[in-house]
C-alpha cells in the first residue's frame, strides 16, 4: 500500500463527507453528545473510601458498531455507549479513560453510505465530552483499525499519545515510544505513581511489519519501561490482542498463543520480575480474568480481557484455547459473558484496586447483536480485585487452602490461619476457577492502631456464563462475600483491653468502621484467647498472651485494628 500523506487533526476533521451527508453526520454526532449529557449518573456503589492521595482512572474496550440506525452511533462506532461511559467517568471525576483498541468497526463510513469519510476522527469527536471535563482519553489500535493509513492517522487524531495538545494529558509525563516510527502508536507515560505501557502490533506507518511478530522488536523497550521505572510506581501493560484469548485464537504474539514462544516467555518474565500489576486486552468482547504462566512455570502475570462496549458479543471456545495450544498455561479467575462493561481503577499509594461494572444489553441474556443503544444507564458492580507493591500474591487452586498466606508491614503481621477455596465455579469451557489472593498495605490514619490491610481475591468467583439463563442480566450487584477463613493480625505494642471492643475493623463505603466479623449480617461472638479456627463466621477475639487479634470472616476489604468496634 502506498504511503498516505501525514495529516494533522484539523485536516482530518476537514475531510470531505460527500454531498448531502454533512448535515447527517453533524446530526448524528450531536445526537450522541446529547445522549451522553442527558444520561443519568452511574451508581456509585461500592464507592470504597481511600486515602486522601488516592486517584482514579477508567478502562473501556471495543466500540464497534454497524449502521447508525438510531442516530446515536455514527461512523461504525458505538457512540451511544461511548456517551454513557463518558458520563460515568465524568461523574466519578477520573483522571483519564483508557480504551484497549477497536475504536471503530471499519475505517471508513461505508455503513452509512459515506465510504470517502474516515471514521477515526469521528471517534475523536465522540470523546470530546471527556476533554471538555478535563479528563484525558488514551487509546490504542485494534485489528479493526490496523492499516497503514490508520497508523499515519492515529497520532494526529490523538496527539496526546505523543505528549502533545490540545487534548488533556491528565497529568501524564515521561512519554516514550520504541522508535520514531512507532511514536504515538506504541507509547508509554506516567501519571503520578502509575506507568502505563501501551502496545501496537499492527501495520506500521511505512507499511512494514507483521501482526504476528511486531511485538518482538519492542521487547527491549518494554523491558526498559517496566524495569527502570521509579520505586513505588505501579505498572500496567495494555494491548488489543491477548496473551491467550477466549474466543480469538490469534494473540499478541502471533496466530495462536504458541507462536513466538520464546518471545512470549520473555514477555512473561519481564512482567513477573518487573512487578507488572496486570496485562489488559480486548478483542474477545467478554470479561475474563486469568493468570498466565510461562511454559517452564517460573513466571506469571494476571491478564484481563475487558468486556464489550460494542454491538458484538463473542462466546469463548470449548475446549479453552489455552488447553488446545502448546503455549503458556492459564488459570481462570472470573468470567462474565454477553454484557456491556467498564472498569474504574483506584490507585491508593502502593495499592491498586479495580472495580468492574456491567449492564444488560437490553435483550435477553445471550450473544446479542445490537442495532440500537440500550435505554437507561443501569450499571451494576460485579467484582473487585487488586494488586500491591508491598504485599503478596497467591493463586489458590480449587479445593486449596488459604492457610499460611501472610504479609508484614511497619511492625505488624497479618496471616490467614485457616480457610479453603471450597466453592466450585467454572468458566464456559468447563474449567474450575482458581482465586488470586492479594494483600497490600497503606499507612494507618487517625484512630487506627495498625496500618490498613487491603485483602482482595477471597470473594466467590464471578461466573456469569450460562446460556440457559434468561432475562436481562445482570440485574443486580454481585456480592463481595466468599468462603469462610480465619485472619490473624499482630496487635503490636499498643496497650488494649480484651473486652470485645477491640479487634479487626472493616472500612465501609460511607467511611465508617465496623466489626469485620459482623459484615453480611453474621452474628458476632467475642472470645478472649487464641484463635478458634473451626468457629463460625462472626467469631472474633484477642489473645492477651500474644497480642494477636483474630476474626472468622467471609470477605476481605480494607481492614485495620481499632478500638470501639
Amino acid at each position: 500500500m502506498p504511503a498516505s500523506p501525514q495529516l494533522d487533526r484539523r485536516s482530518v476533521l476537514r475531510l470531505p463527507i460527500g454531498a448531502g451527508a454533512a448535515a447527517a453526520g453533524a446530526a448524528a454526532l450531536s445526537s450522541a453528545a446529547s445522549a451522553a449529557s442527558a444520561a443519568p449518573s452511574a451508581p456509585s456503589a461500592p464507592a470504597r473510601p481511600r486515602s486522601a492521595d488516592a486517584w482514579t482512572f477508567g478502562l473501556m474496550c471495543d466500540t464497534q458498531w454497524g449502521a447508525d440506525a438510531d442516530g446515536e452511533n455514527p461512523g461504525s462506532i458505538a457512540g451511544g455507549l461511548q456517551g454513557l461511559i463518558n458520563q460515568c467517568m465524568i461523574d466519578r471525576d477520573v483522571e483519564f479513560l483508557l480504551q484497549v483498541g477497536d475504536n471503530v468497526d471499519v475505517e471508513d463510513d461505508r455503513y452509512n453510505g459515506r465510504p470517502e469519510v474516515r471514521t477515526m476522527p469521528i471517534k475523536g469527536e465522540l470523546v470530546q465530552p471527556l476533554y471538555d471535563a478535563g479528563i484525558g482519553f488514551f487509546t490504542l489500535r485494534g485489528n479493526h483499525e490496523s492499516s497503514q493509513t490508520a497508523a499515519q492517522e492515529f497520532p494526529e487524531v490523538f496527539p496526546q499519545h505523543r505528549g502533545e495538545g490540545p487534548n488533556p494529558l491528565a497529568g501524564a509525563t515521561s512519554f516514550s515510544s520504541p522508535s520514531a516510527l512507532l511514536e504515538g502508536l506504541s507509547y508509554s507515560f506516567d501519571v503520578r505513581n502509575l506507568r502505563l505501557v501501551i502496545l501496537d502490533q499492527f501495520t506500521r506507518p511505512d507499511g512494514s511489519g507483521s501482526t504476528g511478530d511486531n511485538i518482538l522488536d519492542q521487547l527491549d523497550w518494554i523491558e526498559e519501561r517496566v524495569m527502570d521505572r521509579p520505586e513505588g510506581m505501579h505498572c500496567i501493560i495494555a494491548a488489543h490482542k491477548n496473551i491467550i484469548g477466549g474466543n480469538h485464537v490469534d494473540s499478541l504474539f502471533g496466530a495462536n498463543p504458541a507462536d513466538n514462544a520464546d518471545g512470549v516467555d520473555r514477555f512473561l518474565r519481564i512482567c513477573d520480575e518487573g512487578g507488572v500489576a496486570f496485562v489488559w486486552g480486548g478483542h474477545d468482547h467478554h470479561h475474563k480474568r486469568s493468570v498466565i504462566t510461562s511454559r517452564d512455570g517460573r513466571h506469571s502475570v494476571e491478564q484481563l480481557i475487558a468486556g464489550s462496549d460494542s454491538s458484538k458479543f463473542y462466546t469463548p471456545r470449548r475446549p479453552a484455547i489455552a488447553d488446545s495450544h502448546d503455549g503458556p498455561a492459564e488459570a481462570i479467575l472470573a468470567e462474565e459473558l454477553w454484557t456491556l462493561t467498564h472498569y474504574v481503577i483506584t490507585v491508593d499509594g502502593p495499592v491498586l484496586e479495580v472495580d468492574f461494572y456491567s449492564m444488560s444489553t437490553g435483550k435477553d441474556y445471550g450473544p446479542a447483536s445490537l442495532t440500537a443503544t440500550p435505554s437507561g444507564n443501569d450499571w451494576h458492580w460485579r467484582e473487585g480485585w487488586g494488586s500491591s507493591l508491598n504485599g503478596t500474591s497467591t493463586v489458590v487452586e480449587p479445593g486449596g487452602s488459604y492457610a499460611g498466606i501472610g504479609t508484614e508491614f511497619a511492625g505488624h503481621a497479618a496471616r490467614i490461619l485457616a480457610g479453603t477455596h471450597d466453592v466450585d465455579r467454572r468458566d464456559y469451557a468447563g474449567r474450575a476457577m482458581s482465586r488470586r489472593v492479594v494483600t497490600g498495605w497503606t499507612e494507618a490514619e487517625r484512630g487506627e492502631i495498625s496500618p490498613r490491610l487491603h485483602l482482595h481475591g477471597l470473594h466467590h468467583n464471578l461466573a456469569l456464563n450460562d446460556p440457559e439463563l434468561t432475562g436481562q442480566l445482570p440485574a443486580a450487584d454481585e456480592s463481595d462475600a466468599g468462603s469462610r477463613f480465619v485472619l490473624e493480625i499482630d496487635g503490636g505494642r499498643t496497650a488494649f483491653r480484651a473486652d470485645g471492643g477491640y479487634g479487626i475493623a472493616a472500612l465501609e463505603e460511607d467511611g465508617t468502621w465496623v466489626n469485620a466479623a459482623g459484615r453480611g449480617g453474621a452474628e458476632t461472638r467475642f472470645v478472649r484467647g487464641a484463635a478458634q479456627t473451626d468457629a463460625p463466621v462472626g467469631t472474633y477475639g484477642v489473645d492477651p498472651s500474644t497480642k494477636k487479634v483474630w476474626a472468622v470472616l467471609d470477605r476481605g476489604g480494607v481492614l485495620a485494628l481499632r478500638r470501639g468496634i
